[in-house]
């Protein structure tokens, strides 16, 4: 736990270890069990912390699947904290690895996804836009797996929001990477995906959410405005 999270125990460091073994991304992380479950702790700083418990809060107010965050404090130092996602009876196989198999079978990665789960994909791309995450590469989303048949039943749900609020200066946000081959931008690839789906908002946003971060309310609104008009 210290070396994964914390990365200081004794004289080892886990600069060159982090990630923790079980998980993927450079923050660092670390399980830990309570309550007869396991929660996830991720590290990375208090802007980091910022960033993800703030984007969690405003994606519970849209019905998409999600992996909700909030704030916990391990040795005296802010960390988020989110539940385990999968099971004995589900694993995750993230997009990349899924392309293998998809050209495998003949398959189309992206095809697949709207396929069996257009609800998150789209959701995914909706959530992505409005929160400015810009780290949704190929191993930051993907599959779930029914471990029983190995057959995939599912994206799963939206997680790792803490690169949040970024690409932030102007409405049409980031290159989307979740279209790849297309060419999209963020602010593009969720107009489509309201246009499929609908926002999905199922209550008002207050101001008040924003509380100390105000720099980033202004271009939320304007986002949300333009999904709002687009999903009608």
């Amino acid at each position: 736990m210290e070396l994964s999270l914390r990365g200081k125990p004794m004289t080892v460091t886990n600069r060159e270890l982090a990630p923790d073994l079980s998980t993927k991304g450079c923050f660092p992380k670390a399980w830990i069990r309570r309550n007869g479950g396991f929660l996830l702790l991720k590290d990375g700083g208090e802007d980091a912390v910022k960033r993800e418990v703030l984007a969690s809060r405003i994606c519970q107010h849209f019905a998409f699947r999600q992996v909700k965050y909030q704030e916990s404090i391990y040795a005296g130092e802010k960390v988020t904290q989110s539940e385990i996602v999968t099971s004995k009876r589900y694993s995750i196989v993230s997009k990349m690895a899924f392309d293998i198999y998809a050209c495998n079978h003949d398959l189309d990665t992206i095809e697949e996804c709207k396929k069996i789960d257009s609800m998150t994909y789209y959701g995914m791309n909706i959530i992505d836009y409005l929160i400015g995450n810009t780290d949704r590469h190929p191993e930051n989303w993907g599959f779930l797996i029914d471990n029983e048949t190995n057959q995939y039943v599912s994206l799963y749900p939206i997680m790792d929001f803490n690169q949040s609020f970024y690409s932030y200066d102007t409405i049409e946000g980031a290159n989307c990477q979740t279209v790849f081959p297309r060419k999209m931008t963020q602010k593009e690839a969720a107009i489509e995906a309201v246009r499929n789906i609908k926002l999905n908002q199922i209550k008002e946003i207050e101001e008040s959410v924003f509380e100390n971060a105000k720099e980033w309310k202004e271009m939320f609104y304007k986002r949300l405005a333009i999904l709002t008009e687009n999903s009608k």
